[in-house]
């Protein structure tokens, strides 16, 4: 007999418009498995890795799986090894909206189903026979500060489990504040009656609680937790740059968006952030391209992190505790985007990522075949062996694409390793790589052309291979991972929308007597000025590298580009190096790598990335909000400042998109026009003049985007680049 029940489902504007179904189904799994074939030779495909261009280590808890308190299967007896062989070590718990429903000390989640042996002691019996750490979602919606630090109080004080990461809350903007409302919130009232706000309540209510309300009691949280366990980060929810609610606004509940109200409240307890990625995509071609948008989603979150929260970001770690592929889940496209996003997030220094879910059942719609393997529809890595839409699904925790996807990549690295930087000569060929703590450079291809092999031509800059190549391949239908062994490191075949992981033996200089990888660089004294574009300097420290078998002589200060290349801009003998000539509302970023007096490098230091700010003395200012979003568009406004002393006649402001894909659509206040991504608006003739000492002149405009609708860096008006106000 089974039961399953539906996970609270909720729409956005631009990532989701879904429910999940979680399942819980009683019954025994299997596994089957097929070695797949050799890949015949296909198109030469040139593929780079710099060797010396660090992206930072694989955190210890990357690789993350959801788990729901609804989910009889939970727990089951085959659970802590398929889970260990996958290499996932980390685990979230009680399961996404069920967060801010659930008590943990009573095992009952409010208006929900709770799953027999589901409780929190349940739950932990998995993880630790899994070997992967726990990351807790305490109940906001419906609970207390003072549960979420009994919560911390049994599992850190009371059993010594080191639980790292609490969030408080699931998806918190979704409690009314934007007309959309999934998650429970009993801080919210409504305006007519005064009585709680709960899931189903109807979407033209007005809600007295937002980011405001939400900051004010996280802090609470944060408080109480510490106060039990003071070595926990508690996270606080964003909402995720480029999708909704990100940078909408309610006049009423919430005039500045949710991300910027919560980390101006938070400033310096901002301890840790959690955004959720659903991409999704009209077709897989289109889904497997948006991990593209990934560094510009970090970024954004980086540089809002510092403007409102006033906090170096590199101390705060994002999460990103909910993902899938939202479309042909069980499938190979599915694998194909779980492998690169994983990569992608980590290679951006998220300290974990954690998919969407465990067991969730299949959707109720017709399931489809893709590209010759049933799908069904179903969110989880295992099967839950139900029949929910007339295609009766494989036997419980029987596992699917995405799980062997997460398998590949424990072929790929492990905690501790550093990622380093890859380029590929064809779009349709994902590339990442990792250096092994023991001499090795691991490269994971992936295949995303369902038609066609490749024969990727490999370079290895700054690496020495010697040996034979493991070869590890994961095709389209597998149940199984095969493996082989070649004798050339110089290239290998992929076959059609296939995984390929190539390990490759080796060392970077003599391996043993290396000097050990600098710290991360920081950033500091970062100016510009008036008196030019590219008047940006900045300093960057690194904490010295620890001598090997020769001292360190010098420091190699690398200049990352886009496709995996690095430029030395400079070779100190101490652990500074200052930069000039940097360009006003440009992102840079820079590893470090130590030489020895012998000439033999070190590992790569992880990576920094900065946006050269605009002066802040400039003579105008600039205010620039997103009002309002949509699938595929925005709207924005924009208000000018003069801060001289003298008017500014017949205005002109101009700007430069981050994104490509950003456009405006129509505007008004100006004649706007656009070529490629630079923007020029002319004064109307009602509002030509801005006045002097603090006159402003309003304007706005509606715009289109196919992902990210990121904030341009620098504004100009007259020539003069301006403030951001």
């Amino acid at each position: 007999m089974s039961r399953s029940r539906k996970r609270t489902s909720r729409s956005t504007a631009k990532a989701r418009g879904m429910s999940w179904i979680g399942a819980a189904i009683l019954g025994a799994g299997a596994l089957c498995a097929a070695a797949a074939g050799p890949a015949q030779a296909g198109t030469a495909v040139a593929v780079t890795v710099n060797a010396t261009a660090g992206l930072g280590s694989i955190p210890a808890n990357a690789i993350g799986l959801n788990t729901a308190v609804y989910d009889g299967d939970m727990n089951d007896s085959a659970a802590p090894g398929l889970i260990k062989a996958a290499g996932i070590n980390a685990l979230r718990y009680p399961g996404g909206s069920y967060s801010d429903i659930y008590n943990w000390q009573t095992n009952v989640a409010q208006g929900g189903y709770d799953a027999p042996n589901t409780a929190f002691s349940n739950f932990m019996g998995t993880a630790q026979a899994a070997g992967a750490s726990p990351i807790i979602t305490v109940n906001y919606g419906t609970g207390t500060p003072s549960l979420a630090a009994a919560w911390v109080q049994n599992a850190n004080v009371t059993n010594n489990y080191g639980i790292k990461y609490w969030e408080v809350g699931n998806e918190v903007y979704g409690n009314g504040t934007y007309n959309a409302n999934w998650e429970a919130d009993a801080h919210c009232t409504t305006s007519a009656t005064g009585g709680p706000v709960t899931i189903g309540s109807e979407p033209n209510q007005t809600y007295n609680c937002g980011p405001s309300v939400y900051a004010t009691n996280v802090l609470s949280y944060i408080s109480a937790m510490k106060a039990v366990s003071p070595g926990i980060h508690v996270c606080a929810i964003l909402t995720t740059p480029g999708f909704w609610p990100d940078g909408v606004t309610n006049p009423t509940t919430s005039p500045k968006p949710w991300n910027q109200t919560v980390l101006t409240a938070l400033g310096s307890k901002t301890d840790c952030v959690i955004v959720h990625y659903y991409p999704g995509g009209s077709n897989a071609t289109g889904m497997l391209t948006d991990p593209t948008d990934i560094s510009g989603i970090v970024s954004t979150l980086h540089s809002q992190i510092q403007q409102y929260a006033g906090v170096n970001p590199a101390n705060v770690p994002i999460l990103v505790t909910e993902t899938n592929s939202t479309l042909d889940t069980d499938t190979q496209p599915a694998a194909l985007f779980g492998a690169d996003m994983y990569m992608s997030w980590l290679e951006n220094g998220v300290v974990n990522v954690d998919w969407w879910d465990q067991h969730n059942g299949p959707g109720t719609n017709t399931p489809a075949v893709v590209d010759g393997v049933q799908d069904y529809g179903d969110y989880g890595i295992f099967s839950s062996g139900a029949n929910n839409s007339g295609v009766t699904e494989p036997a419980v925790d029987t596992p699917f694409a995405p799980y062997y996807a997460i398998e590949m990549l424990s072929k790929l690295g492990a905690p501790g390793d550093t990622m380093v930087n890859t380029s590929s000569g064809n779009s349709l060929v994902k590339v990442h790589a990792v250096r092994r703590a023991g001499g090795s450079l691991d490269v994971l291809i992936e295949n995303e052309d369902p038609s066609n092999s490749y024969t990727a031509s490999l370079a290895l800059n700054g690496f020495t291979a010697s040996g034979s190549p493991t070869v590890y391949t994961y095709a389209n239908g597998g149940t199984s991972i095969a493996s082989t062994t070649q004798s050339s490191a110089s290239s290998v075949t992929v076959a059609p929308y296939s995984l390929t992981v190539v390990q490759i033996p080796g060392s970077g200089g003599t391996g043993t007597t290396a000097p050990g990888a600098p710290g991360q660089p920081t950033v500091s004294n970062l100016t510009s000025s008036t008196s030019s574009t590219t008047s940006g300097a900045a300093t960057l420290s690194w904490t010295a590298s620890a001598a090997g078998t020769y001292p360190v002589a010098n420091y190699q200060v690398y200049q990352l580009g886009s496709g995996g290349s690095s430029t030395l801009v400079g070779s100190p003998t101490g652990s500074t190096f200052n930069l000039s000539g940097l360009t006003i509302g440009a992102s840079y970023t820079y590893n470090v790598v130590a030489v020895d007096s012998h000439g033999n490098p070190s590992l790569p230091s992880a990576p920094v990335t900065f946006t050269v700010p605009p002066p802040s003395n400039s003579t105008c200012a600039v205010h620039y909000a997103v009002s309002s979003s949509w699938p595929g568009g925005f709207g924005a406004s924009i208000t000018l400042t003069d801060k001289g002393s003298s008017a500014i006649n017949n205005w002109t402001l101009t700007f430069t998109w981050p994104a490509a894909g950003e456009a405006v659509q129509s505007g008004w206040n100006g004649t706007w026009t656009q070529s490629g991504q630079n923007v020029t608006v002319t004064a109307a003739s009602w509002n030509s003049t801005i006045a002097a000492n603090g006159g402003t002149v309003s304007l706005g405009f509606n715009g289109t985007d196919t992902g990210l609708a990121t904030a341009p860096a620098a504004f100009y008006i007259n020539g003069t680049v301006c403030a951001n106000n």
